[in-house]
């Protein structure tokens, strides 16, 4: 039982963060119209608090096992300090893979139709860093 609110964190904002992975998938926007803009604020956010909330509950849960499986305690600071990092890492690695994905809806690596399952593992927390970089990648 006390584990039941760091897992359904992690549920919550893998769930968030799948919202947010297929709204990048099938919508792109192209102008700066008002439906556009929503669509991005909410691809952004969703994908942001997914992420904290993933990030938050998984940090809990690791540093809970060290404690008690291991014996390693450390001062709250630590386990602040290593959710902090981890979650600004993988919230800007994600936004630059979701606006790599974005810049090219039609591009036959990235159509999800070909390979659905595809979704469910960008879905994850920090899986979107696997993305391989696109040859004409000019972010790197």
């Amino acid at each position: 039982m006390e584990y039941v609110y760091p897992v359904g964190g992690l549920f919550l904002g893998a769930g968030l963060v799948a919202v947010s992975v297929f709204i990048a998938f099938v919508y792109t926007p192209y102008t700066s119209s008002r439906i556009d803009s929503l669509v991005t604020a909410f691809t952004g956010i969703t994908l942001q608090v997914g992420d904290f909330v993933a990030v938050a509950s998984a940090t809990a849960i690791l540093f809970d096992l060290l404690a008690t499986q291991v014996g390693l305690t450390y001062p709250l600071v630590v386990p602040f300090l290593f959710g902090y990092v981890v979650t600004h890492v993988t919230v800007y690695y994600s936004c630059l893979r979701i606006t790599d994905v974005q810049s090219e809806p039609l591009d036959p690596d990235v159509d999800i139709r070909q390979n659905p399952l595809k979704l469910v593992a960008l879905s994850i927390p920090g899986a979107l860093i696997l993305l391989a970089p696109r040859e004409n990648d000019s972010s790197r």
